[in-house]
């Protein structure tokens, strides 16, 4: 018995020694980050296009991890832009946020929390061949409805919503196209929630990426 004790009790703090280097180093990487988008890049920005990113944290790491995708993303939202700045709409569940479900911010603000070189905007290749202003609205609209983030992910509930969730709920209200329908009838539910469909260059045009970068 004393020494099942005393196994428990390394095994106990060897994981809570690794919680705690781990999260200082994520701390200090994110508190001395410089990391943002240049103007020139800002300038190419429409509304409506939709930024994906790496966050920074335990929980967007397992969520990398976990989807095993060609780019290393997270989290996702809409742009939207006014005349006197640009900002983001995007849900997120509270234990990652001061506000739970659909919020905005700004887009700075949005960038703080990327991982060095892990951006990636994309635009909607709308069946119009107008602009995306629709996307943004709807974005406006759930935004306006303070949804809650969902933490079951179940895109058939549209009480609540996930992050890759609104981006397909905005397409489907404005163009009624669902950009994931291969995803839906994929018996992997994982794939549910996937973000490649997001750069599928059938529907979309990569307009910045920086995970270019690395290579």
């Amino acid at each position: 018995m004393k020494k099942i004790l005393i196994i428990s009790s390394v095994i106990i703090v060897t994981i809570f020694l690794f919680l705690f280097v781990y999260n200082y180093h994520t701390e200090q990487e994110h508190f001395f980050s410089t990391y943002s988008l240049s103007n020139e890049e800002i300038n190419k920005l429409k509304n409506g296009d939709i930024i994906l990113r790496h966050g920074y944290g335990m929980a967007s790491d397992i969520i990398v991890k976990s989807l095993n995708e060609e780019y290393d993303i997270s989290h996702c939202a809409i742009i939207v832009k006014d005349s006197n700045q640009i900002n983001v709409i995007h849900s997120v569940s509270q234990s990652l946020s001061d506000f739970d479900g659909v919020q905005i911010q700004t887009l700075k603000r949005f960038i703080s929390d990327c991982k060095k070189n892990s951006i990636i905007v994309v635009r909607y290749k709308s069946p119009t061949h107008t602009d995306n202003n629709a996307i943004a609205e709807r974005a406006s609209y759930y935004l306006s409805k303070k949804i809650p983030f969902d933490n079951d992910f179940n895109i058939k509930d549209s009480s609540k919503i996930y992050c890759t969730e609104l981006i397909w709920r905005c397409i489907k209200d404005a163009y009624k196209i669902d950009i994931f329908k291969n995803q839906l009838n994929d018996e992997n539910l994982k794939n549910h929630y996937k973000f490649n469909a997001l750069w599928d260059s059938n529907r979309f045009e990569i307009i910045i990426n920086h995970h270019l970068r690395k290579l």
